[in-house]
């Protein structure tokens, strides 16, 4: 079967179509590829023009479905009537591939036993991105529910499927323990794009900064589990300094944020940009990336400060390794060491000849190991070998 006549569509399992997801059916449709994507209906439009990342569906079947989810948005949206079933069935029956990411939202999880119970010949692949409760701690309700899903039905999601991908090396023992059948894992990395935007704005002037001070950026959700608050104490350590730490994003925690820094006396030290279009005008100016998340997949900021040169500091956690060699290419700490980012912000700062080898050391990592037009083939790979088989 020749790549004209493969057809894949991806299940997107929140409201936020997954960069990944966005990245691959867009790629695979100029090659030929007939994609379609099933995903939650957005409450305003599902074209998000004015967000950095602009899912362009021309050319893609977009298929969406109402839902139910908290005024947020990012978690856990629930089908509120008939048209997901509808949906989940057409594209069970017309499409030779279906690309799920992770089975614990309840769309995902449904599509995974349609796929079991009435579509056994059609192929089915899921991506984990993490393993919640095992590859970083949630809170310890959730971690219990988590680790009950996988021990008993989230065990059917890994029987529909025909291959299982993870995003890197530092994943394997985590699929391992949760119960992925070792034959069907695979390791596939994500990528970008290389092609850095030329600084076209002085944030600087923008946030009242001094050109002797220095900026310490960090970029994604603002929530617990992306260590904002230890950006904040880490902040706290080194209100001293000379240093400014900027935060562009949102999420639902936000103000709680805000409202921490007030009564820290923070608030000149720490700038809340919310979420830009302009991001490439930070990256651009800033002297360290600063990202201690708890918990993630292969985190596409980090690439985002490799292309553009900045020097990274994040934590020793699944994920971020596969991206970060400690001392080659980053800094990274134990999850919740304080000390640790202040330290290695000092020391950063200090020692240029230090940023300067991380600088090269990680545009040669993105050019070796994480390119989109390189890692792309990895899933082609899977998908033709799985309609072959």
């Amino acid at each position: 079967m020749g790549k004209d006549n493969i057809r894949i569509c991806y299940v997107n399992p929140g409201i936020n179509i997954r960069r990944p997801i966005s990245f691959i059916m867009n790629l695979l449709k100029k090659k030929g590829y007939k994609i379609s994507i099933l995903t939650p209906r957005e409450k305003s439009s599902i074209r998000r023009e004015n967000t950095r990342h602009y899912d362009n569906f021309r050319g893609i079947e977009l298929l969406t479905y109402p839902i139910w989810t908290k005024s947020s948005g990012y978690i856990w949206p629930i089908p509120t009537n008939l048209d997901f079933f509808r949906k989940g069935w057409k594209i069970l029956k017309e499409n030779d591939i279906i690309h799920v990411w992770v089975p614990f939202y309840p769309n995902t999880f449904i599509i995974c036993l349609l796929k079991l119970l009435f579509f056994r010949r059609k192929k089915l692949i899921l991506t984990m991105d993490t393993f919640p409760a095992y590859s970083f701690k949630v809170s310890s309700l959730l971690d219990v529910l988590f680790r009950l899903f996988f021990k008993t039905i989230g065990k059917l999601a890994f029987i529909a499927s025909n291959y299982i991908l993870i995003y890197g090396d530092s994943f394997i023992k985590y699929a391992k323990k949760v119960g992925v059948p070792k034959r069907k894992i695979r390791v596939s990395p994500t990528g970008i794009n290389y092609n850095p935007k030329l600084l076209d704005e002085n944030i600087r002037h923008l946030l009242n900064i001094g050109n002797s001070e220095k900026i310490v950026l960090f970029v994604g959700l603002l929530n617990k589990r992306k260590g904002i608050d230890l950006i904040i104490k880490t902040a706290n350590l080194l209100r001293d300094e000379n240093i400014k730490f900027v935060l562009v994003g949102d999420g639902s925690e936000r103000e709680k944020f805000v409202k921490l820094i007030s009564n820290l006396g923070l608030s000149e030290n720490v700038k809340f940009l919310g979420n830009r279009l302009d991001v490439h005008n930070f990256y651009n100016q800033a002297d360290i990336f600063f990202f201690p998340s708890r918990g993630e997949g292969l985190p596409g900021v980090l690439m985002e400060a490799m292309i553009y040169q900045v020097p990274i500091i994040s934590n020793n956690i699944p994920g971020v390794r596969d991206l970060i060699k400690h001392m080659e290419n980053g800094i990274l700490c134990e999850t919740e060491d304080i000390t640790c980012y202040k330290e290695a912000i000092k020391r950063l700062l200090r020692d240029e000849k230090l940023r300067n080898e991380f600088k090269e050391n990680g545009i040669n990592t993105i050019k070796s190991k994480f390119l989109w037009k390189n890692n792309l083939l990895k899933f082609e790979s899977i998908y033709k070998k799985s309609v072959l088989s």
